[in-house]
Protein backbone atom coordinates (compact mmCIF):
# COMPACT_ATOMS: atom_id res chain seq x y z
CA UNK A 1 0.00 0.00 0.00
CA UNK A 2 1.34 3.41 -0.95
CA UNK A 3 1.10 6.37 1.39
CA UNK A 4 1.17 8.90 -1.42
CA UNK A 5 -2.27 9.96 -2.59
CA UNK A 6 -4.09 8.04 0.15
CA UNK A 7 -5.93 9.08 3.31
CA UNK A 8 -5.49 7.56 6.76
CA UNK A 9 -7.42 8.07 9.99
CA UNK A 10 -5.19 8.61 13.03
CA UNK A 11 -6.89 8.24 16.39
CA UNK A 12 -5.16 9.98 19.25
CA UNK A 13 -4.00 12.21 16.43
CA UNK A 14 -3.14 15.20 18.63
CA UNK A 15 -0.86 13.21 20.95
CA UNK A 16 2.90 12.88 20.76
CA UNK A 17 2.95 9.68 18.72
CA UNK A 18 -0.09 10.69 16.71
CA UNK A 19 1.55 13.95 15.68
CA UNK A 20 4.69 12.15 14.51
CA UNK A 21 2.65 9.64 12.52
CA UNK A 22 0.54 12.38 10.95
CA UNK A 23 3.62 14.39 10.00
CA UNK A 24 5.25 11.33 8.47
CA UNK A 25 2.22 10.44 6.38
CA UNK A 26 1.82 13.99 5.09
CA UNK A 27 5.55 14.25 4.32
CA UNK A 28 5.20 11.06 2.26
CA UNK A 29 2.36 12.51 0.20
CA UNK A 30 -0.64 11.22 2.12
CA UNK A 31 -3.56 12.92 3.87
CA UNK A 32 -4.64 12.46 7.47
CA UNK A 33 -7.81 12.71 9.52
CA UNK A 34 -6.96 13.43 13.14
CA UNK A 35 -9.40 11.90 15.66
CA UNK A 36 -9.11 13.04 19.27
CA UNK A 37 -11.17 14.37 22.19
CA UNK A 38 -9.60 17.81 22.53
CA UNK A 39 -11.32 21.09 21.69
CA UNK A 40 -12.09 21.59 18.00
CA UNK A 41 -10.21 24.89 17.89
CA UNK A 42 -7.02 23.16 19.01
CA UNK A 43 -7.60 20.28 16.62
CA UNK A 44 -8.37 22.49 13.63
CA UNK A 45 -5.22 24.54 14.23
CA UNK A 46 -3.17 21.37 14.37
CA UNK A 47 -4.73 20.07 11.16
CA UNK A 48 -4.05 23.34 9.37
CA UNK A 49 -0.39 23.17 10.42
CA UNK A 50 0.08 20.21 8.03
CA UNK A 51 -0.94 22.33 5.04
CA UNK A 52 -4.14 23.33 3.33
CA UNK A 53 -6.25 20.34 2.30
CA UNK A 54 -3.84 17.78 3.78
CA UNK A 55 -5.52 17.17 7.13
CA UNK A 56 -8.80 17.56 8.97
CA UNK A 57 -9.71 17.25 12.63
CA UNK A 58 -12.66 15.34 14.05
CA UNK A 59 -13.56 15.46 17.74
CA UNK A 60 -14.47 11.84 18.38
CA UNK A 61 -15.13 9.49 21.30
CA UNK A 62 -13.72 6.22 19.95
CA UNK A 63 -15.94 4.22 22.31
CA UNK A 64 -19.07 5.62 20.63
CA UNK A 65 -19.75 3.67 17.45
CA UNK A 66 -22.08 6.22 15.91
CA UNK A 67 -19.65 9.10 16.59
CA UNK A 68 -16.89 7.15 14.85
CA UNK A 69 -19.17 6.23 11.93
CA UNK A 70 -20.16 9.85 11.32
CA UNK A 71 -16.56 11.03 11.63
CA UNK A 72 -15.33 8.41 9.14
CA UNK A 73 -18.08 9.40 6.70
CA UNK A 74 -16.87 13.01 6.97
CA UNK A 75 -13.34 11.87 6.17
CA UNK A 76 -14.50 10.10 3.02
CA UNK A 77 -16.45 13.18 1.95
CA UNK A 78 -13.80 15.80 2.70
CA UNK A 79 -10.52 14.02 1.92
CA UNK A 80 -11.54 10.97 -0.11
CA UNK A 81 -9.54 7.84 -0.95
CA UNK A 82 -9.64 6.42 2.57
CA UNK A 83 -7.22 3.50 2.77
CA UNK A 84 -6.82 2.79 6.44
CA UNK A 85 -6.23 3.80 10.03
CA UNK A 86 -3.50 4.08 12.63
CA UNK A 87 -5.33 3.53 15.91
CA UNK A 88 -3.42 5.09 18.80
CA UNK A 89 -6.17 6.37 21.10
CA UNK A 90 -5.86 4.92 24.60
CA UNK A 91 -5.90 5.87 28.26
CA UNK A 92 -3.94 4.67 31.28
CA UNK A 93 -5.52 5.36 34.65
CA UNK A 94 -2.95 5.57 37.43
CA UNK A 95 -3.57 4.99 41.12
CA UNK A 96 -1.66 4.28 44.29
CA UNK A 97 -1.27 0.62 45.15
CA UNK A 98 -3.34 -1.12 47.80
CA UNK A 99 -3.85 -4.81 48.50
CA UNK A 100 -7.54 -4.53 47.52
CA UNK A 101 -7.91 -5.85 43.99
CA UNK A 102 -11.47 -4.52 43.68
CA UNK A 103 -10.04 -0.99 43.72
CA UNK A 104 -9.16 -1.54 40.06
CA UNK A 105 -12.55 -2.69 38.76
CA UNK A 106 -13.77 0.77 37.81
CA UNK A 107 -10.46 1.62 36.16
CA UNK A 108 -10.57 -1.64 34.21
CA UNK A 109 -14.04 -0.80 32.91
CA UNK A 110 -13.00 2.69 31.80
CA UNK A 111 -9.85 1.46 30.07
CA UNK A 112 -11.71 -1.42 28.42
CA UNK A 113 -14.21 1.02 26.93
CA UNK A 114 -11.54 3.20 25.31
CA UNK A 115 -8.59 0.88 24.75
CA UNK A 116 -10.29 -2.35 23.73
CA UNK A 117 -13.88 -1.68 22.65
CA UNK A 118 -12.65 1.49 20.96
CA UNK A 119 -10.19 -0.55 18.91
CA UNK A 120 -12.92 -2.83 17.57
CA UNK A 121 -15.22 0.12 16.80
CA UNK A 122 -12.59 2.15 14.93
CA UNK A 123 -11.40 -0.86 12.93
CA UNK A 124 -14.95 -1.85 12.04
CA UNK A 125 -16.10 1.60 10.93
CA UNK A 126 -12.96 2.30 8.90
CA UNK A 127 -13.04 -1.11 7.22
CA UNK A 128 -16.74 -0.80 6.41
CA UNK A 129 -16.16 2.65 4.91
CA UNK A 130 -13.40 1.24 2.68
CA UNK A 131 -15.64 -1.67 1.67
CA UNK A 132 -18.90 0.27 1.35
CA UNK A 133 -18.89 0.58 -2.46
CA UNK A 134 -18.67 -3.21 -2.77
CA UNK A 135 -20.67 -4.18 0.32
CA UNK A 136 -23.53 -1.86 -0.62
CA UNK A 137 -23.50 -1.30 -4.40
CA UNK A 138 -25.11 1.89 -5.71
CA UNK A 139 -25.37 3.24 -2.17
CA UNK A 140 -28.18 0.88 -1.19
CA UNK A 141 -28.76 -0.42 2.32
CA UNK A 142 -28.96 -3.97 1.04
CA UNK A 143 -25.89 -6.10 1.62
CA UNK A 144 -24.11 -7.57 -1.37
CA UNK A 145 -23.24 -11.25 -1.54
CA UNK A 146 -19.96 -12.27 0.04
CA UNK A 147 -17.06 -11.35 -2.24
CA UNK A 148 -13.29 -11.71 -2.29
CA UNK A 149 -10.43 -9.93 -4.02
CA UNK A 150 -6.70 -10.26 -4.66
CA UNK A 151 -6.33 -6.46 -4.64
CA UNK A 152 -4.76 -4.71 -1.66
CA UNK A 153 -7.44 -2.25 -0.66
CA UNK A 154 -6.58 -1.05 2.84
CA UNK A 155 -4.41 -1.34 5.94
CA UNK A 156 -5.19 -0.92 9.63
CA UNK A 157 -2.53 -0.59 12.32
CA UNK A 158 -3.58 -0.92 15.94
CA UNK A 159 -1.36 -0.08 18.88
CA UNK A 160 -0.71 -2.67 21.54
CA UNK A 161 2.08 -2.35 24.07
CA UNK A 162 5.12 -4.06 25.47
CA UNK A 163 2.93 -4.35 28.57
CA UNK A 164 0.83 -6.91 26.70
CA UNK A 165 3.87 -9.18 26.39
CA UNK A 166 4.96 -9.08 30.02
CA UNK A 167 1.74 -9.16 31.99
CA UNK A 168 2.45 -8.32 35.59
CA UNK A 169 1.00 -6.40 38.48
CA UNK A 170 2.28 -3.00 37.45
CA UNK A 171 0.09 -3.25 34.34
CA UNK A 172 -2.88 -4.80 36.08
CA UNK A 173 -5.52 -3.35 33.73
CA UNK A 174 -3.58 -1.77 30.90
CA UNK A 175 -1.58 -4.87 29.99
CA UNK A 176 -4.43 -7.39 29.62
CA UNK A 177 -6.51 -4.88 27.67
CA UNK A 178 -3.65 -4.25 25.26
CA UNK A 179 -3.23 -8.01 24.90
CA UNK A 180 -6.88 -8.02 23.83
CA UNK A 181 -5.98 -5.44 21.16
CA UNK A 182 -3.46 -7.90 19.75
CA UNK A 183 -6.19 -10.54 19.64
CA UNK A 184 -8.59 -8.20 17.86
CA UNK A 185 -5.95 -7.38 15.26
CA UNK A 186 -5.17 -11.02 14.60
CA UNK A 187 -8.83 -11.93 14.26
CA UNK A 188 -9.67 -8.99 12.02
CA UNK A 189 -6.71 -9.71 9.76
CA UNK A 190 -8.44 -12.99 8.96
CA UNK A 191 -11.95 -11.52 8.69
CA UNK A 192 -10.88 -8.62 6.45
CA UNK A 193 -8.35 -10.59 4.41
CA UNK A 194 -10.88 -11.58 1.72
CA UNK A 195 -11.66 -7.90 1.13
CA UNK A 196 -7.98 -7.00 0.77
CA UNK A 197 -7.52 -5.15 4.07
CA UNK A 198 -4.49 -6.01 6.23
CA UNK A 199 -4.49 -5.58 10.02
CA UNK A 200 -1.36 -5.50 12.18
CA UNK A 201 -0.31 -4.30 15.63
CA UNK A 202 2.66 -2.29 16.86
CA UNK A 203 3.72 -2.83 20.50
CA UNK A 204 6.09 -0.09 21.70
CA UNK A 205 7.92 0.02 24.98
CA UNK A 206 8.17 3.38 26.74
CA UNK A 207 7.51 6.44 24.62
CA UNK A 208 7.75 9.53 26.80
CA UNK A 209 4.40 11.18 26.19
CA UNK A 210 2.00 13.03 28.49
CA UNK A 211 0.56 9.66 29.57
CA UNK A 212 3.69 8.65 31.49
CA UNK A 213 5.89 11.75 31.61
CA UNK A 214 5.97 11.83 35.43
CA UNK A 215 7.47 8.35 35.57
CA UNK A 216 10.47 9.05 33.37
CA UNK A 217 13.14 8.27 35.97
CA UNK A 218 11.41 5.08 37.05
CA UNK A 219 11.09 3.80 33.51
CA UNK A 220 14.66 4.73 32.64
CA UNK A 221 15.93 2.66 35.55
CA UNK A 222 13.82 -0.27 34.39
CA UNK A 223 15.02 0.04 30.79
CA UNK A 224 18.63 0.20 31.94
CA UNK A 225 18.16 -3.00 33.91
CA UNK A 226 15.94 -5.04 31.60
CA UNK A 227 16.27 -3.85 27.98
CA UNK A 228 18.86 -5.14 25.52
CA UNK A 229 19.53 -2.20 23.20
CA UNK A 230 18.78 0.68 23.04
CA UNK A 231 18.12 1.01 26.76
CA UNK A 232 16.25 4.31 26.55
CA UNK A 233 12.65 5.33 25.78
CA UNK A 234 11.60 5.05 22.14
CA UNK A 235 11.50 8.41 20.31
CA UNK A 236 8.07 9.02 18.80
CA UNK A 237 9.77 9.53 15.44
CA UNK A 238 10.90 5.89 15.50
CA UNK A 239 7.30 4.74 15.80
CA UNK A 240 6.47 6.23 12.40
CA UNK A 241 9.17 4.10 10.81
CA UNK A 242 7.31 1.01 11.96
CA UNK A 243 4.00 2.47 10.77
CA UNK A 244 5.48 3.21 7.34
CA UNK A 245 6.89 -0.31 7.12
CA UNK A 246 3.52 -1.87 7.87
CA UNK A 247 1.64 0.37 5.45
CA UNK A 248 4.03 -0.43 2.63
CA UNK A 249 4.70 -4.13 3.34
CA UNK A 250 1.94 -6.00 1.54
CA UNK A 251 2.95 -9.44 2.81
CA UNK A 252 2.89 -8.51 6.50
CA UNK A 253 -0.54 -9.32 7.91
CA UNK A 254 -1.83 -10.41 11.31
CA UNK A 255 1.48 -9.61 13.00
CA UNK A 256 2.52 -7.76 16.13
CA UNK A 257 5.70 -5.71 15.71
CA UNK A 258 7.54 -5.01 18.94
CA UNK A 259 9.39 -1.69 19.02
CA UNK A 260 10.95 -2.07 22.44
CA UNK A 261 14.73 -2.40 22.29
CA UNK A 262 14.41 -5.92 23.63
CA UNK A 263 12.82 -4.67 26.86
CA UNK A 264 11.44 -7.49 28.99
CA UNK A 265 9.09 -6.68 31.81
CA UNK A 266 10.43 -8.12 35.05
CA UNK A 267 9.39 -7.60 38.65
CA UNK A 268 12.32 -7.77 41.08
CA UNK A 269 11.22 -9.08 44.46
CA UNK A 270 14.40 -9.72 46.46
CA UNK A 271 13.90 -11.73 49.61
CA UNK A 272 13.30 -9.33 52.43
CA UNK A 273 13.43 -6.39 50.04
CA UNK A 274 10.92 -3.85 48.84
CA UNK A 275 8.21 -4.85 46.38
CA UNK A 276 9.05 -3.02 43.15
CA UNK A 277 5.47 -1.78 42.81
CA UNK A 278 6.03 0.61 45.72
CA UNK A 279 8.77 2.33 43.73
CA UNK A 280 6.22 3.65 41.21
CA UNK A 281 3.17 4.82 43.14
CA UNK A 282 0.41 5.77 40.77
CA UNK A 283 1.71 3.64 37.87
CA UNK A 284 -1.60 1.80 37.90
Amino acid sequence: MKIEGNTFVITGGLGGIGSEVASGIVENGGKVALFDVLDEKIGNEKALSYGQGKAIYQKVDVSNSNDVKVAVENVVEKLGNLKGAVHLAAISIKRDYTNDLADSIEDFQKMWKINTLGTFIVDAQVADAINKPLNHPNGSNEKADFWTTDEERGVIINFGSAAAHGLYSRTLCYGPLKLAVNGISRTLSDFLGPSGIRVNTISPSIVMTAMNAKLGDYFQDDLTSHAAFPRVPVPASEIFKAVKFLIESTWVNGEDIRVDGGWRLVVDRPKGGVDARSLAPGLE
